[in-house]
């Protein structure tokens, strides 16, 4: 199918970007007792005014921070929520499969809004970089995620770490809602919920995980419905709630196989997004047609390029994956990404370096461009 229409996808980003050297060196130092906390806050300030200038620069019509502040895509923001920290343990295993290293969430209440989340003077300091030259988007774990992470952690049973099992849902929804609408109140108007278990969801193997937690799959599939929908309900019609869903950094969801996509067609059709940022293989475009689930109106953001390895992609094969989606959903519904923020844990995967990752955003220019019919 070639294409004649004008129109081109908009290129956009999934969040987070890898640091600049003098950002990491920052950090060293920073660790090594060599600069305080407020200096490293200084680098962090000039890196993503930075960022953001070069962002613009990109064509970006909608920006974010890069998450360079964060140490983690989804502890960072729940520990900015009443009822919730973080606990660093170095050694033995945490259950079976949790290697050792690893920061625990621990709750010293219910989980509750905090009007004091360090992510509303954050988002402030983003618009004001921004200057109304582009529109900022707010990226933060989907509600559902942190629901699995519970249930995962205690397997199926959150009384032994949460006070008030019976409120759990409750309370994730409502200190979602809350943090919503005040991040609503400073102006922004684009959230993302990044969520790794719907693309985990579409796993044999996760599904047995789940299974021998005790946990129904398609129950665990209504209640992360549930957990979005309840959370951006009666939202205002100016505030565009992104879903980006992944299986995890280094894999795409299986979208082949028709029993297996069973939940990622049930959270296409049902879920009250706005635009769904999805991620696909290039060598297999014909997975794009699951796109026929989703509603008319929503947006599509189709994630294209590996934002974590430094191979290319033939601009020809995302053209071509672009056209397929075409068939399902409107040009101007329409957008290209990274199938993944550039800043993974998996360093050693890492192929990308803080240049190199514009170099996948440009390849996705690209085939805008071709698309538009101005190359």
């Amino acid at each position: 199918m070639t294409l004649t229409s004008n129109l081109s996808p908009r290129v956009e980003i999934v969040g987070s970007f890898l640091p600049p050297e003098v950002l990491e060196q920052a950090i060293e130092q920073k660790c090594q007792g060599n600069i305080s906390i407020d200096e490293l806050h200084a680098v962090e300030d000039r890196v993503i005014d930075r960022l953001i200038d070069r962002e613009i620069e990109a064509g970006l019509r909608i920006v974010t921070d890069g998450e360079m502040r964060r140490k983690s895509w989804d502890r960072d923001f729940w520990e900015g929520l009443d009822g919730m920290n973080r606990e660093r343990i170095d050694t033995g295993h945490i259950y079976q499969d949790d290697p050792v290293r690893k920061d625990l969430l621990r709750f010293t209440g219910r989980i509750a809004f905090n009007p004091e989340h360090p992510f509303f003077e954050k988002y402030i300091h983003m618009q004001e970089l921004a200057a109304g030259r582009a529109a900022v988007r707010q990226t933060i774990p989907s509600p559902g995620e942190l629901y699995m992470r519970i249930m995962l952690m205690t397997n199926s049973e959150p009384g032994k770490i949460y006070e008030s099992p019976e409120t759990l849902e409750q309370d994730i929804i409502d200190a979602y809602r809350l943090t919503i609408a005040e991040l609503y109140r400073i102006g922004c108007r684009h959230i993302q919920l990044d969520s790794s278990v719907w693309g985990r969801l579409s796993n044999p193997d996760f599904e047995r995980t789940l299974l021998l937690g005790g946990m129904d799959p398609e129950v665990i599939t209504g209640k992360l419905i549930h957990l979005i929908n309840s959370s951006v309900a009666d939202r205002p019609a100016d505030l565009e709630i992104t879903l980006s869903i992944a299986a995890d950094e280094t894999s795409i969801p299986r979208w082949g196989d028709e029993k297996e996509m069973r939940h990622l067609v049930r959270m296409l059709r049902t879920v009250d997004a706005d635009a769904f940022l999805l991620p696909f293989d290039l060598r297999s475009p014909e997975h794009i047609e699951a796109l026929s689930n989703l509603p008319e109106g929503k947006r599509a953001i189709l994630g294209l390029v590996d934002g974590s390895m430094a191979g290319l992609e033939s601009v020809t094969d995302i053209v071509e994956a672009i056209n397929v989606a075409h068939r399902y959903v409107p040009m101007e519904l329409l957008s290209i990404s990274p199938t993944c923020g550039f800043k993974v844990r998996d360093r050693e995967r890492q192929g990308l370096n803080y240049e190199t990752q514009w170099t996948k955003i440009d390849l996705l220019k690209q085939a805008a461009a071709i698309i538009a019919g101005t190359v």
